[in-house]
C-alpha cells in the first residue's frame, strides 16, 4: 500500500459512505468547538507531515516510501515519533471528521492507522533494522512508534 493513497481513499470512503448511509453520532458541521478542534487537528496534521518531509531531506533521503532509505533520520519531529508523517495523515482524518461531522471517517481514520501499522510501518521497521542495525534498533528503543 502507497501510504498518500490510502490517506486520500480514507477520506473519499469516508464522504461516499456519509452519502450513501448517513449517520449523526458527531454534532453539525462547524458546530463552533468541533470547528475549532477539527481545524487544530488538520493543521497538527499538516504540521506533522510538513516537517517530516523537511526532517528526510535535510537528512538527504528519500521520501517516497517506494524509494530505498539512504540515511537514519532521528531529527526534527522524528526525535518524538518514529512516524510523523504516518501520524499525520491519520490525524487528519479526524481533523475532517470533526470539522464537517463526517461520522465514517472516524472508523476510516482507524483502517487507515491500521493499514499503515500493519502494511507499512512494521515492514518498514524490519527493512530499516536489517540495513541500519544497531543504530536503528537503539532508535527504537528511544523512540515510540506513534505517540
Amino acid at each position: 500500500m502507497f501510504p498518500p493513497l490510502a490517506s486520500v481513499i480514507a477520506p473519499g470512503v469516508a464522504v461516499a459512505l456519509e452519502v450513501a448511509l448517513p449517520r449523526s453520532f458527531l454534532p453539525p458541521a462547524f458546530t463552533p468547538w468541533m470547528l475549532i478542534l477539527g481545524v487544530a487537528l488538520m493543521v497538527a496534521a499538516f504540521a506533522l507531515a510538513i516537517s517530516g518531509v523537511r526532517a528526510f531531506k535535510a537528512g538527504e533521503t528519500n521520501v517516497d516510501p517506494r524509494q530505498p532509505a539512504l540515511n537514519l533520520v532521528e531529527a526534527g519531529p522524528y526525535r518524538f515519533t518514529r512516524n510523523p508523517m504516518y501520524l499525520g495523515m491519520v490525524t487528519l482524518q479526524f481533523g475532517l471528521a470533526l470539522t464537517f461531522s463526517l461520522d465514517w471517517a472516524i472508523p476510516a481514520g482507524l483502517i487507515l492507522w491500521s493499514v499503515l501499522h500493519w502494511g507499512v510501518v512494521l515492514r518498514e521497521e524490519a527493512y530499516l533494522s536489517a540495513k541500519f542495525g544497531q543504530p536503528y534498533n537503539d532508535y527504537l528503543t528511544r523512540t515510540r512508534r506513534w505517540l
